[in-house]
């Protein structure tokens, strides 16, 4: 059974021995390297500039700092009249506002 395992991967071994390197046609390389060429300066190369890349990163940035002053000074106007409308209704809730409970903590007895 080894013998047969041996005789199958000399078999597969030799059957190298008449290959040859394959070779690449004349001028593949200049041919390929200006296809890449071609194919990156299309319709969207112009979008891949620095420029171009760091005015549209600045135009997001001022977009997000705008929204966000806007939404906080009309958070800011919302929340000035509903946060003392809460604290007089928490205050209600737990009668905190009836001045019959004071206690004199300063009574001797």
């Amino acid at each position: 059974m080894n013998t047969e395992k041996e005789n199958r991967i000399d078999e597969i071994l030799n059957s190298l021995e008449g290959c040859t390197r394959a070779a690449a046609p004349a001028f593949f390389y200049t041919r390929l390297k200006a296809r890449m060429e071609k194919e990156t300066t299309g319709t969207h190369s112009w979008m891949l500039r620095p420029a171009f890349t760091l005015a549209g990163l600045l135009l997001i940035l001022v977009v997000n700092v705008f929204v966000l002053y806007n939404r906080s000074t009309a958070f800011k106007e919302n929340t000035a009249g509903v946060e003392t409308e809460s604290i007089q209704s928490l205050a209600a809730e737990y009668r905190l506002n009836d001045n019959s409970n004071q206690y004199d903590l300063n009574q001797v007895k």
